[in-house]
């Protein structure tokens, strides 16, 4: 999720809208049912919870005392943990995880704004 959020931002900043960047995303051999799924919230803001920050702490905690145990480095997975655990910390608990995405345009200097964009989620056609 940080690594599409990354890019998402990355795209918006150097000015194509998210609906866009993602519609291509997801069309590409880059694109997953997990991107399709996620476009929504993604291009309007819309996080309404499917999985809580603290739960996907405690699922990237399990992944990263598994790499320790198996003597695997996990470094992207150590990152990404420290920063769901700065949402957790500012009081981002109970939204999504994919609010991750505000962290990163807040942290690249970007106002990000809900597109209101009919986008598919790829579950319903």
């Amino acid at each position: 999720m940080q690594n599409l959020c990354e890019i998402t931002v990355l795209a918006e900043k150097a000015g194509m809208p998210r609906h866009a960047f993602l519609d291509f995303l997801n069309k590409s051999v880059m694109g997953s049912m997990f991107t399709r799924y996620k476009t929504p919230a993604l291009v309007n803001l819309d996080f309404h919870v499917t999985f809580t920050p603290k739960l996907l702490r405690k699922d990237l905690d399990l992944g990263l005392d598994a790499g320790r145990q198996f003597g695997v480095p996990m470094p992207l997975t150590s990152i990404t943990r420290d920063l769901l655990q700065q949402m957790i910390g500012q009081g981002m608990t109970e939204q999504d995880f994919s609010t991750l995405l505000l962290m990163q345009a807040k942290n690249s200097g970007l106002d990000i704004q809900p597109e209101n964009v009919q986008v598919s989620d790829g579950l319903s056609s």
